[in-house]
């Protein structure tokens, strides 16, 4: 009776400690994406003497950006403030510093050139730095989020393959328990900057990053159970 016994119990623990197991694992999945935006951060200064031709040096340049509507403009500021020079340990007002800073974006590199060649052009003084910055491609967030559901989509399908195609091999059944989406990983462009300051050339020009494809991965983490 007692052996009867052992072997119920036995029975009753060993289908679930050593023929059901679970398999943890992480596979990563890449899509090409290829940039699709170029933009940049644009500042303006000009020092000059009296605060009157300051600001009326930074309506010119501000006035040409505003009617420039080949190219999208953001984050727009316009500030003019007193230069300071010590004597005998006394701040005097020596001048003022006025300041532009924008930025701007547009899917042809063409575009953006011609607009920062245009700042150029009418930078014919000393007294005025033009400073570009962060010039660089990006992808365009409704391009970046259809790539996003579309690798989503496919770590789904992926794994429910997998999983159909294990169960035939082990002759076990093989189910989905967790699926973890634990990183995304993008490869985005470093901006470059360059500096038109007052003893810059006239004839200055912007050198554009090459638009390169990129890849975008997600991690996933996946965990099957099979018994």
């Amino acid at each position: 009776m007692n052996k009867i016994l052992k072997c119920a119990v036995l029975s009753s623990v060993l289908p679930l400690s050593l023929l059901s197991y679970e398999i943890d694992f992480s596979k990563t999945f890449t899509k090409k994406l290829t940039p699709d935006i170029l933009n940049s951060d644009i500042k303006l200064v000009v020092e000059l003497d009296s605060e009157k031709n300051v600001s009326s040096k930074l309506e010119k340049f501000d006035n040409y950006i505003k009617d420039m509507n080949y190219v999208e403009k953001k984050l727009g500021t316009f500030n003019i403030r007193p230069r300071y020079k010590y004597k005998s340990n006394t701040p005097h007002i020596d001048g003022y510093i006025g300041e532009i800073k924008y930025g701007i974006e547009s899917n042809d590199p063409k575009k953006i050139s011609r607009f920062i060649n245009g700042l150029i052009d009418l930078k014919n003084h000393r007294d005025t730095s033009i400073i570009v910055s962060n010039l660089s491609w990006k992808v365009k967030d409704t391009s970046a989020n259809i790539a996003i559901d579309l690798l989503r989509y496919e770590s789904i399908t992926w794994i429910e393959k997998y999983a159909k195609n294990l169960s035939n091999d082990l002759k076990k059944k093989c189910e989905i328990k967790n699926i973890n989406i634990h990183s995304l990983q993008n490869s985005y462009y470093r901006g470059s900057e360059v500096m038109y300051s007052a003893k810059s050339s006239s004839n200055a020009s912007i050198s554009v990053p090459q638009q390169t494809t990129k890849n975008i991965k997600m991690n996933v983490n996946y965990k099957l159970e099979c018994k």
